[in-house]
């Protein structure tokens, strides 16, 4: 649906003004105040980013902003709860977890899902957009300067951050919503009368966007943005446009809603870009001295009292038949259980077993009494050790190449490639004491794993899928959701998309919309 443009879409965006002081002073946070208000003080462009070291604080504070969405517990835990790799008992939490599914209450200001993953990505773009304004109208200078580089050597790559931060936030609103404003460096989002655009729209923009800094960076001479930019890794010209070559492939990959979107994905396309994309993890290094860099998620990923380990996503590991006989109870029986597997990754022979990454607990989930059927007796301990890899000092990232790997996986089956789609999967599989997979799946018989929902041996795309939950949580919350969409697995009635946050569309007189719930607008069927 479209809707007619009342008012700047800012109320929460900031202004050139007080947005660009607020990221200095916060490092990282964008401030938030309507777009058509002058501020009396007079803090514009020419004031606040009239120095160098101002704009690169903004720039800084801008990828925070960006990476705040996947660090938060909102919308991280609703996103895993509707991607089923966790599940949660709290009243936090009950509306997205519970079953059925009921829609998302978008005229709550504060909800979890809407309300951050569609601000914050406009805070993040207005620090980039504005310190681009500001390294233009102040003749800002960065880096050396000489005969050759007059205007500083680095000044072209510090505006090439603001763009690369304004692509991978359009892209990110593209992926969760089902429309948005588009922004680039020169409009802020909703100006001169522009309509909310449709998630097809703001895709093909995010990916003109990104193919534009790859194709900028390529035309520069060879740069490094400093470890201060994303904490602790510096990013050199090369690796930033293979970094831009793997978000085009999520785009490509995460944005269908439903399994026939995601079969009619140019898997070849994919597989072609696959090889011009990252060669190492992206992402930051998390440190408990430097605010807006640790994951709150990752830390929720060891929770075991409210939060612990979707019965679904450990379930297809199951060669019992408790987990079948778990889905075929009604809602109301469903509780917590343990499985039989030879995974292990999924408590071992033992929980201490080397290589564990799923560990049975004995005690029950605090506020089960608000159901039971959401109790699981599986907890993470990957990010556990708190000395080394707890949300607070993790590595914390952005773009696995074990995500592009399980993609690549996806790719060559879709293209009747299984042997070469097994051959990926299978290390893995096997340090997990697994049986290898081949072109048709994994063997048959008692050791069968992944099965299906009804007991059966799974096939290899079952198996690529099973892997890839398994292998990469707790990775991104959002990734789960966009996968479990496009495979066709979200419960019955789970949110596919988000609406525009309810507070945009109450602030400027559009009508109010929502998605989620069985058998309403934007829930899974």
């Amino acid at each position: 649906m479209t809707f007619s443009h009342r008012r700047s879409a800012s109320r929460g965006v900031g202004t050139a003004r007080r947005t660009g002081l607020a990221l200095i002073a916060a490092a990282g946070i964008a401030g938030c105040i309507s777009l058509d208000v002058t501020n009396p003080n007079g803090l514009g462009i020419t004031t606040v980013f009239n120095n160098a070291a101002n704009t690169e604080a903004a720039l800084i504070g801008s990828w925070k902003a960006y990476t705040a969405v996947g660090l938060s517990s909102c919308p991280t835990l609703p996103l895993g709860i509707w991607g089923d790799e966790i599940t949660s008992t709290s009243i936090s939490y009950i509306d997205y977890s519970g079953e059925p599914r009921i829609p998302i209450n978008n005229r709550d200001n504060l909800n979890c899902t809407t309300r951050s993953g569609y601000w914050t990505p406009y805070e993040s773009m207005a620090g980039a957009r504005e310190s681009f304004q500001g390294i233009r109208a102040n003749n800002l200078v960065f880096g050396t300067v000489n005969a050759t580089t007059p205007g500083g050597a680095d000044t072209p790559n510090r505006v090439l951050f603001a763009k690369f931060i304004i692509a991978i936030n359009t892209l990110r609103h593209a992926l969760y919503f089902d429309q948005a404003f588009i922004t680039d460096t020169a409009t802020p989002p909703g100006e001169k009368g522009t309509n909310l655009s449709p998630a097809a729209q703001v895709l093909a923009t995010a990916k003109a966007q990104l193919r534009n800094v790859i194709a900028e960076a390529q035309a520069m001479p060879a740069f490094t943005w400093p470890a201060l930019f994303i904490n602790g890794r510096t990013i050199t010209r090369d690796e930033l446009v293979r970094i831009c070559y793997s978000y085009l492939v999520r785009a490509d990959v995460y944005s269908p809603r439903n399994p026939a979107e995601r079969a009619a994905v140019n898997w070849g396309a994919v597989l072609a870009r696959l090889d011009s994309g990252i060669t190492r993890d992206f992402g930051h290094q998390a440190d408990p001295a430097i605010a807006g860099t640790g994951s709150t998620y990752l830390t929720n990923s060891f929770a075991q009292n409210t939060v612990r380990i979707s019965n679904r996503l450990i379930g297809p590991a199951d060669t019992s038949g408790v987990y079948q006989a778990w889905l075929a109870k009604p809602i109301a029986d469903r509780t917590a259980f343990t499985i039989t597997t030879p995974d292990r990754r999924i408590h071992g022979a033992t929980n201490s077993t080397a290589g564990t990454r799923f560990t049975r607990l004995t005690t029950t989930m605090g506020s089960a009494t608000n159901g039971p059927y959401l109790t699981s007796s599986y907890r993470s301990t990957r990010y556990l050790n708190t000395a080394a890899d707890s949300g607070s000092r993790a590595f914390v990232v952005e773009i696995a190449l074990d995500e592009m790997k399980f993609i690549r996986a996806e790719a060559l089956f879709r293209l009747n490639r299984g042997a070469e789609a097994a051959a990926l999967i299978n290390p893995t599989r096997v340090a997990a004491n697994l049986k290898p997979v081949d072109a048709n799946g994994p063997p048959a018989g008692r050791d069968c794993v992944p099965r299906k929902n009804d007991g059966a041996c799974g096939n290899l795309f079952d198996a690529i899928q099973y892997e890839k939950r398994i292998e990469l949580y707790p990775y991104r919350s959002e990734v789960t959701w966009f996968d479990a969409r496009g495979w066709g697995k979200l419960v019955p009635g789970t949110p596919f998309q988000l609406p525009v946050s309810g507070r945009e569309l109450l602030t400027q007189g559009l009508t109010y919309y929502t998605f989620g719930g069985v058998g309403l607008p934007g829930g899974a069927p």
